[in-house]
């Protein structure tokens, strides 16, 4: 048998987001925040405050409540009105 062959391509893999190691919003990741929440890539604490700050202005209302399992839903009607959680 002949010489080496040549070496076999994998692929490289997802490129992964860098995450964003902030305790407190900046006024750019606010701003970003609140046009596209669902893709950033931050810390849970400063996701928790996000939320709060989404459903005090009515964009988000609660769905579910259950300890520390808290499940929002898109507000999309308008009424500012959180429902009560359910405990299951």
């Amino acid at each position: 048998s002949g010489g080496k062959a040549e070496k076999k391509k994998w692929s490289k893999g997802k490129v992964q987001d860098k995450l964003n190691n902030l305790v407190l919003f900046d006024k750019a990741t606010y701003d970003n925040s609140v046009k596209k929440f669902p893709m950033l890539k931050i810390r849970g604490s400063l996701a928790r405050a996000a939320l709060q700050e989404l459903l005090s202005k009515g964009l988000i209302k609660l769905a579910s409540k259950h300890r520390a399992q808290v499940v929002y839903t898109r507000n999309t009607k308008g009424g500012d009105t959180p429902t009560s959680g359910e405990d299951a």
